[in-house]
């Protein structure tokens, strides 16, 4: 479409096209979806019936569908049954039926600025299937019996029916358990509860070597003409670490039981670092003067001393990025190899079924157990050709998600342009460096020829730039302050420019000419 470079409204269709996302439903998927209700007696009978119980969901203010759910109560010693309640999106998208290859296709449902690119059509993904306030819905429920310690002493599924009592976000959870704002007493002691838990949990999860990398989510919000309203790194609260360890704890629970019956699960697996991939990252923390990793007997362990590390906060965002890039990229496979990251081996993805088919993949492994029954059966090299579908889509997902989060980026650079501010360098190349400015997570390029009468090269760390006449040195985290010089939304480009001293940069105009 020409001339929607200009248009901001424009900008998720852009990028939508760009990495081939599949936008609109095939028309049996959308009868398939149109044709279901809200759930009555006949889709309530033989479930567990949980809707007594107090069950909330926990999601960032602005989410779009709500797939999970928690309940916690007291039982006899002293313990205490964690409920993980996941829609049912399994008793809705049939295998083998127009929504299930439409599903298949998408892989994930992939989030923009402007709106979201569902997996499932909205029918299922913002209705039925999602745990809204006071709505009875079927779910498919792990349900965990924990002691004070965290250990865990059974786990069960079930299908149920639930109601959610509360719809909360993040930041109002954070002020209840903050004591800013308490809940009611009953779901203030239930935060509370599961607040203690979690604690335990994480403890005992980075003592089995999980590790504990810190790099923000950046996120930009847009008006509804898709102009960007602000570009932001969102803040880790302990609250998205309570979900966290819940869901975590749901993934290992399924699992585990599905490498016990070896019954065709989705793993989520992660390779450990090479060898030559510590030695890069140690190199180059030994240049920055950065703590290191030392003899690396085990690289969980000496990863995580690293991560501990007391920084300012652009170094230690520097740090755990770089540890962040030594590290392989998760995906899923057929067969367990175990979870490098988490320190753990047996894992699956279950608690996000309306957003990623493994999960939904997954949900069906676990309806046939609690039904003792197969629904069809499983194809060994299907799986695997599955896994590797699924590793494909989420990264074209995600792709998708950081171009259209670097476009709004731009778009908010551009009233900003001749600017001054300051950044600190995030990555070296030949000809500049990259800087990420402190208000505002954006990136740019500063190139050195337009700055200096002098050439610069590239030593032999890789991260470090040297003036041949001037020797003035550029390193890979140092601090500059920058000129906002250009930006070219088209090309995905923003350039800086350093913001000399005015009587330097008249000395060196003056050696130009001369």
């Amino acid at each position: 479409m020409l001339g929607a470079d200009q248009r901001p409204e424009l900008d998720d269709d852009t990028v939508a096209s760009q990495f081939r996302l599949r936008r609109r439903f095939p028309e049996a998927a959308e009868r398939e979806a149109a044709a279901f209700h809200e759930p009555g007696a006949r889709e309530r009978a033989g479930r567990l019936d949980l809707r007594g119980d107090l069950v909330f969901t926990i999601d960032p203010a602005d989410a779009r569908d709500h797939d999970d759910a928690l309940s916690v109560r007291r039982i006899e010693s002293g313990r205490f049954e964690v409920g993980i309640h996941i829609a049912d999106v399994s008793r809705y998208v049939v295998a083998g039926g127009p929504l299930d290859r439409e599903a298949v296709e998408r892989g994930t449902s992939c989030y923009l600025p402007g709106g979201v690119v569902p997996m499932l059509p909205e029918r299922l993904s913002s209705d039925l299937c999602s745990l809204g306030e006071d709505r009875d819905r079927l779910a498919l429920s792990v349900l965990v019996e924990l002691d004070a310690a965290g250990r865990r002493h059974s786990a069960r599924f079930a299908e149920t029916v639930i109601r959610s009592r509360h719809s909360l976000h993040y930041e109002e959870v954070q002020d209840a358990l903050d004591g800013v704002s308490p809940r009611t007493g009953e779901l203030q002691a239930a935060l509370e509860n599961l607040r203690d838990l979690s604690r335990v949990l994480r403890r005992r999860r980075l003592a089995a070597g999980a590790l504990e990398l810190d790099v923000p989510e950046v996120k930009a919000t847009v008006d509804e003409a898709g102009v960007p309203i602000a570009i932001e790194r969102r803040p880790h609260l302990e609250s998205h670490e309570l979900i966290e360890e819940f869901m975590l704890l749901a993934n290992h629970c399924v699992g585990e039981e599905g490498a016990r019956r070896r019954a065709g699960v989705l793993y989520r697996v992660h390779d450990p670092p090479s060898p030559e991939r510590l030695a890069d990252l140690d190199r180059m923390l030994r240049t920055l003067g950065l703590p290191r990793l030392g003899g690396v007997v085990e690289p969980a362990r000496a990863l995580q001393a690293l991560l501990a590390v007391s920084l300012d906060p652009p170094h230690r965002r520097l740090l755990h990025r770089l540890v962040l890039r030594s590290l392989a990229r998760a995906r899923y496979l057929e067969r367990d190899h175990g979870h490098f990251g988490l320190g753990s081996r047996e894992y699956c993805h279950f608690t996000s079924p309306i957003r990623r088919y493994p999960d939904l993949h997954n949900h069906r492994r676990v309806r046939e157990w609690i039904r003792a029954r197969p629904d069809a059966a499983w194809d060994p090299v299907e799986i695997a050709a599955l896994a590797l579908q699924c590793s494909d889509t989420e990264q074209a997902a995600t792709g998708a998600e950081r171009e259209a989060v670097r476009v709004k980026s731009l778009r908010h650079l551009e009233g900003r342009l001749g600017e001054a501010t300051s950044g600190i360098i995030t990555g070296i190349i030949a000809r500049g460096f990259f800087v990420e400015l402190d208000d505002t997570p954006v990136d740019g390029f500063v190139r050195l020829s337009h700055g200096f009468d002098d050439r610069f090269d590239l030593d032999e760390s890789g991260i470090r730039l040297v003036g041949r006449r001037t020797r003035r040195r550029f390193t890979l985290g140092d601090a500059v302050r920058v000129v906002i010089a250009r930006v070219d939304i088209p090309a995905r480009e923003c350039d800086f420019a350093l913001d000399l001293p005015a009587r330097r940069a008249q000395r060196r105009r003056s050696s130009r000419r001369r």
